[in-house]
Order: C-alpha cells, then structure tokens, then sequence
C-alpha cells in the first residue's frame, strides 16, 4: 500500500512538532521552509521562552501545556540534552491584572497548584526582589524556562531519523486542492500530497486571507543585560521566571541569569508591521522601558544591556490559538499557535494537528481552537 503523504509548509516551532508526529506515524513527510530553522526571522528564537502549568489564557489551555510538558520531557530525554529548567514562575501584578487574575482562574478550575504570596512574603523568599507597592504574585511551581532552538532543532533531527524530507531554503508561494489532495506551489515546481499543513507563523495573515480572517504581526523586541558582578548569584537553580507588570497595563518577562546575561522581553507591543517589511533595527525607545523595569525590580543584578533582536507576534482576532481543518477542504491544515504566549504550546499543537491530518482523535481536544465561524 502506498503510504499516506503530508506536506508541512514551515518548519519553526509548530511545524517541526507536527513534522516529527507524522513521520513517527508511518506518513511520507515532506517539509518546507524558506529559511533553515531554528532561525531569526520569525517568533522561535532568543534563547529562552517561559512555560507554565497555569494560563491566564483560559482554562482550556491548561491541559494542552500540560501535554506540551510532557511530550519536551520525552524529548529532552531521548535526545539526552537539556531543553529548559522547571524554576517555578512568579507573576507579580494588580490582583485584578490579566497574569495574575487570570493564572489564578485558570488553577482553580483545573486543581493545580499554586500559591498567592502577598509582598511581604515575596520579599522574604525572593530577597533581591523590590515589589512595588499594591502589587501581589501568583507562584505556578510546575512553571519553567523552555530552550527554543534547542527544542526545533531536536525536532527536525528526529522528523529526519523517522523518514521526514526536509527542504530549506524553499519558499511557498502558493497552495491548493486538487480532488482528495492538496499541492504547494514553489519557484521550482509544485509538491503534492494528500495533506498539507500550513505552519507558517509570522506568514499566517497571507495564508488565512482567503478565508476573510484578519492576522495582524505584531512587532516585539527581547533584551540581553550583563548581570553586575557583585551580584549574589541569580541562576536557574535558584531563581524563577518573572513576569512584571509596570502597573499601567504592560508586562515584561525577566529570565533568570545564564551566562552572566539576564534577558528581559515586554510581553506585546502595539506596533503592528509585516513578517517581510519589519523593522529590525534596534531604538532606544525599544530597550529603555525593559531596562528601566527590570533595573527597579531586580536593582542589584541589572547592569548595562547588552544586545537585542527582534520578534514577531502572530494575533489573531479572537486571541486564541488557530488549529483546524480547512472549512471546505479536509486535506489543508492549518496551524498557529500565536499570539505571543504559543511556545510552550508548540509540541501539543503539532501533535493536534498530525491528529487532524490523520483522522485520528489527539491527546487534547482541538475544540476549542477551531477556525471561527465566518
């Protein structure tokens, strides 16, 4: 019998979670992208992204990072290498702002653990935390720093070792059906298939237009600052991932300290671009409100910054996740884990979709990131 066959058109975090799933399914896997992943240009980058237990999201998101979890332990303990640290997350806010409100929620109907401590008790656990006034933390314990380029480059390497073909440096320029199948066309020809599962990230917007959904990329910036030398240690042994509010509705993550360098990363900017007409060029105006926060909060471990890159959010219009079959035609896929806050997401969002373009119920429901109803 011939095997069944999928194409994945990008390869960053998503895809090379869904490229993996079918490939170890026994499908024929083609899988495309225009650059060579883990790369620069779209949203999996940086060195490090958060991962959580809870989500101010929504319930619903709770058991599809639990599944993420899992599935990056299985990862990192078959390709024997670290891919991020369980150090707990502390979200400090407003009672009533999103991250702290929200991650409550979402724990109280799930039953995971959590813990609310007041600023007193913050500044006796955390002693090089200043909390400013009126502010209260939410600790998720399961809460962690996840390593992303390590994570997609292990995908792709083990998609590769189950059969997948990987193809950089291959731009899709278009896409369709053709009877039960599907096709992408490329500079160099057209690749059919039975599936195609389009992944593209920061290149969503062009791919849902013809189904009357608005993306908007969302321009974002994340900041690498020299940790002072007199500072005690603030290591990932000993120290969460912080997510701060600036108390006029802003947030900024703050990663533990790795090789003497903390990063910091407002979460969202309001600046609204283009994957291909981005500005990429670094301003003042891009490191100084990161560097000022970060500086008040953590006042004896920030010094001097050092380097920045930029990213991409991919927002939908209801902010929720894209996961789903095409409205008309079964054999296309579409895929986007987005919005800003998808990362942790990734490895379960590839697993539904591979359950999609099998035909095959997955781990977690994909209900509730169904396309909306036009």
């Amino acid at each position: 019998m011939t095997r069944p066959s999928a194409v994945v058109v990008g390869l960053g975090a998503v895809g090379s979670a869904t490229a993996l799933q079918l490939a170890r399914a026994g499908w024929e896997v083609i899988g495309l992208d225009r650059w060579t992943p883990p790369h620069r240009h779209g949203s999996t980058h940086g060195e490090t992204r958060v991962t959580r237990t809870s989500a101010w999201e929504g319930a619903q998101y709770v058991p599809l990072v639990a599944r993420a979890n899992v599935l990056i332990e299985a990862l990192a303990e078959e390709v024997g290498e670290s891919l991020g640290v369980r150090c707990g997350g502390l979200f400090i806010g407003a009672p009533d702002d999103f991250h702290v409100a929200g991650s409550r929620a979402s724990a109280v109907a799930t039953g995971i653990p959590y813990e609310m401590p007041d600023a007193a008790a913050m500044a006796t656990r955390w002693p090089e935390l200043v909390i400013p006034d009126g502010m209260v933390g939410f600790f998720d314990p399961g809460a962690g720093v996840l390593y992303p380029e390590r994570i997609v480059a292990a995908q792709l390497r083990l998609a590769e070792a189950a059969g997948a073909e990987l193809r950089f440096g291959a731009e899709v320029l278009d896409f369709g059906v053709d009877g039960e199948g599907a096709w992408v066309r490329m500079a160099h020809g057209i690749q059919k298939a039975d599936r195609v599962i389009l992944c593209t990230g920061a290149w969503m917007p062009d791919v849902l237009a013809g189904l009357g959904l608005e993306l908007r990329v969302e321009r974002v910036t994340q900041h690498w600052f020299a940790e002072r030398p007199e500072a005690p240690r603030r290591s990932l042994a000993d120290a969460p991932v912080l997510l701060v509010s600036d108390g006029q509705g802003a947030l900024t993550a703050a990663f533990p300290t790795i090789g003497g360098r903390i990063k910091g990363a407002g979460h969202g900017s309001g600046f609204f671009t283009t994957a291909d007409s981005v500005d990429r060029a670094i301003h003042a105006d891009d490191v100084e409100p990161v560097h000022t926060l970060l500086q008040r909060v953590l006042p004896q471990h920030v010094g001097p910054h050092l380097e920045s890159a930029t990213c991409l959010y991919t927002c939908t219009p209801n902010g929720q996740f894209i996961l789903d079959r095409d409205p008309e035609h079964a054999q296309l896929i579409y895929g986007s884990a987005c919005n800003g806050f998808g990362f942790k997401f990734a490895a379960a969002s590839g697993e539904i979709l591979a359950c999609l373009a099998i035909g095959i119920s997955s781990p977690v429901d994909p209900g509730p990131w169904r396309l909306p109803q036009r």
